[in-house]
């Protein structure tokens, strides 16, 4: 599998969202995770709609596969609590679908083989969220498909690459400072690279 830096979306909302997205996603993004906690589906469908459709194909979306199917978006992503309430036969379909299926996880250990990314987390202490511990930052050997959430920066991501994880998901390195976000992005993908 090849490495994959993804982006998820700022929980809050942004001034020029949208115009923040394109930059990453022309800046060569792997993938931008939409998780807006709280959002409901018109809101998540007006920020859709306010990204190009040409960069649908690269984002993932949280517990919306109504939206998903709508925009051609490639693939969903569940929560814990959404995966433990979704039947085998809606995971069925999703997999059909051929999305791309990836699901939270806060222990290193895989919940099935529907997914094609786990992202653990928090691996090491949040950005975004003070207080927000990491975890997982000593293991090393992670299930496959294993994406490292929670503090990831351009100073640690030698360490997740070196605990097997296939990649990362960047949100309080990028959103703390959006105007940076490109800049940002790019160190910590060169990061990978270079380790």
């Amino acid at each position: 599998m090849n490495p994959v830096i993804w982006v998820v979306s700022s929980p809050q909302r942004l001034h020029g969202e949208a115009a923040y997205f394109h930059h990453l996603m022309d800046a060569g993004l792997d993938t931008l995770l939409l998780r807006k906690p709280g959002w409901t589906a018109p809101e998540y469908a007006a920020l859709l709609q306010s990204i190009h459709y040409r960069h649908h194909e690269r984002i993932m979306i949280a517990g919306q596969p109504e939206l998903c199917a709508r925009f051609g978006l490639m693939g969903l992503h569940m929560s814990e609590s959404f995966r433990e309430e979704c039947s085998a036969t809606a995971l069925q379909e999703y997999r059909q679908r051929r999305w791309t299926l990836s699901t939270s996880i806060h222990m290193p250990v895989s919940p099935g083989d529907a997914w094609k990314y786990l992202l653990l987390g928090p691996v090491f202490d949040s950005i975004s969220k003070p207080g927000y511990t990491g975890k997982w930052s000593n293991i090393h050997a992670v299930p496959p498909g294993t994406i490292a959430i929670g503090g990831v920066s351009e100073h640690n991501i030698p360490r997740v690459k070196a605990m097997g994880c296939c990649g990362a998901a960047l949100l309080g390195a990028i959103w703390t400072h959006p105007e940076k976000a490109v800049q940002t992005y790019q160190t910590i993908k060169a990061a990978w690279y270079h380790t």
